[in-house]
């Protein structure tokens, strides 16, 4: 029986190997993995419902992007419609980088559905990946590595499950890694313009973080390349004036979209959102408070007052922070487990020179996201491609460490261990959660919008949040918010707009003299009522025809 299983095994890993060393097809089969897997389980694991404000943020992109405009002109009205993570002057647009918003574009605009754009991107993450990791490991361990990051990260993830994952800055930092040693070995113009294409695409996912690993990468190409003797003149014809031929027009297009929607060509949206409303910036070295802006409504106030005391907070306790964010990014990247197997291994691990070079260039590169007062996983995205790169060398040194028949049992063992968070992770409700908490969990506005779609006629929806609600400020609505809206606020079937009282109310009201009128309070609990008004409009309620509770 062991005999029969061993050659079992070599039968396998034979056939493994076959298909590792037809490259394409490998490269292939691992971007399609991915995708054949979500797919099928759509009936049990539906599109996801967007449940924070980052997601709803992305999501204002991709509909924005999906009418054939940059920006959208301010709202009449505009203190109804603010709302963290996005801008209101001196346009109506997403404060974040816009590739992942053109990507969902793309998807929305085809078939309707933003998430598909989401779906799509890793299945070429993962391809990329394979790709990436046949420049660095022999074709069998670029093989094992990328089938690990499909298991771990491209079927069920936050990244797959959220509209604000990192797999399009995974993209771009996988294509930054795979093409930097095929560089090094020989300048081609085919690979400066993948180097250049990685750097782009960092630039409009992440550019703070993409900066800091693009900086690492470039010096560590310049370096090998100055260590090679390579010609300057190869250099200039084979590589930088391919790089500027894609750059430069990239630039110029990253310009004139801040100047659409910042009005300075240099100004980042994201930055003039944050010097309009946040009373600290997220960065390590920034420690004083900015003066309070002017809120048009207590709950931006009380909001970005929870985000000064969190940031502050953790400045005061930066290393547990930072130490804890760390762990929280190999979990999310390689896995609890596969974590242990790297240390298990550690000697020789860190006597292989390419998992040594993939170490030393993953500290660098994490230097971007460690600026940062929090490192969530799509921060260090870039860095994905090192990751699973380490992780097959650390299952190469598992299956050395014990040669023949023994060491594959162990290796594919692991493997098959490694895989269980994903398997685990289709049997909770957790999986779309970074951490599984209540708040990336619970889709209430989606929730709400989906009864009042039902409805006859087109809706306006005023929000009221009760003092208990306000109260749990810092531990619920710093994520959650539930006044979010489409690109083209007065053309949709539903208006979102914050309650700012009686009289306030009444102007917006006549400003949408023919849609039925709700109330969503949150107090404790989520209640849609209808609200009642005449000929003189008033504020009572006809009593509760919908209720929600979290």
């Amino acid at each position: 029986m062991p005999d029969q299983a061993s050659a079992a095994l070599w039968a396998l890993e034979s056939a493994f190997a076959r298909l590792a060393h037809n490259k394409r097809l490998a490269i292939l089969l691992a971007g399609l993995l991915p995708l054949i897997a979500r797919a099928l389980l759509l009936p049990i694991l539906p599109v996801p419902k967007p449940a924070i404000q980052d997601e709803f943020s992305y999501l204002l992109a991709s509909d924005t992007f999906a009418a054939g405009r940059l920006a959208n002109p301010t709202p009449a009205l505009p203190e109804h419609f603010e709302t963290p993570q996005e801008l209101i002057r001196p346009v109506y647009a997403s404060k974040y980088p816009p590739l992942s918003g053109l990507v969902m574009a793309a998807a929305q605009k085809l078939t309707g559905e933003p998430w598909v754009g989401v779906w799509l991107t890793m299945g070429v993450l993962c391809a990329v990946l394979c790709w990436a990791l046949q420049g660095w490991l022999p074709a069998v361990w670029a093989l094992v590595g990328s089938l690990l990051a499909v298991l771990h990260i491209g079927i069920v993830s936050y990244w797959t499950e959220s509209y604000w994952g990192g797999t399009c800055a995974a993209i771009g930092g996988a294509l930054l890694i795979g093409s930097a040693p095929r560089l090094i070995e020989r300048p081609r113009a085919s690979l400066a313009l993948v180097f250049a294409a990685g750097l782009a695409i960092l630039g409009n996912t992440r550019p703070f973080e993409g900066l800091v690993f693009a900086v690492v990468c470039s010096g560590w190409l310049v370096f090998e390349l100055a260590r090679e003797k390579t010609q300057p003149a190869v250099v200039l014809r084979r590589m930088i004036l391919p790089m500027a031929l894609l750059l430069i027009p990239v630039a110029a297009w990253m310009a004139y979209y801040n100047q659409r929607v910042t009005g300075h060509v240099l100004e980042l949206p994201y930055v003039a959102h944050d010097h309009q409303y946040a009373m600290v910036e997220p960065v390590l070295w920034q420690t004083h408070q900015r003066p309070a802006p002017v809120y048009s409504n207590a709950f931006l106030r009380d909001f970005w007052q929870a985000d000064r005391d969190e940031k502050l907070g953790d400045h005061d306790q930066i290393l547990a922070m930072h130490a804890w964010d760390l762990l929280m990014v190999v979990g999310f990247l390689v896995g609890w487990p596969l974590g242990a197997c790297m240390l298990l291994v550690a000697r020789p691990l860190w006597r292989d020179p390419i998992a040594r070079r993939a170490l030393l260039l993953g500290v660098l590169g994490y230097a971007g996201p460690a600026l940062e007062t929090r490192a969530f996983p799509h921060y260090a995205a870039a860095e994905t491609a090192l990751a699973f790169i380490l992780a097959a060398c650390a299952l190469r040194a598992l299956r050395n460490a014990w040669p023949g028949v023994d060491g594959a049992y162990l290796m594919w063992g692991a493997l098959v261990i490694f895989a269980l968070p994903t398997v685990l992770g289709l049997l909770t409700p957790t999986n779309r959660g970074l951490l599984g908490s209540t708040e990336f969990l619970n889709a209430e506005h989606a929730s709400i919008e989906e009864q009042l779609l039902k409805q006859p006629g087109r809706q306006l929806v005023l929000v009221h949040y009760g003092p208990a609600a306000l109260a749990a400020v810092k531990t619920h609505h710093i994520y959650q918010e539930l006044v979010y809206n489409h690109a083209d606020i007065d053309g949709s079937k539903i208006v979102w707009a914050r309650s700012l009282g009686a009289e306030k109310d009444v102007e917006l009201i006549r400003h949408y003299p023919e849609r039925e009128v709700w109330m969503v309070e949150e107090d404790g609990g989520v209640t849609l009522n209808r609200y009642s008004f005449g000929s003189r409009i008033s504020n009572v309620r006809l009593g509760v025809r919908m209720a929600l509770t979290r």
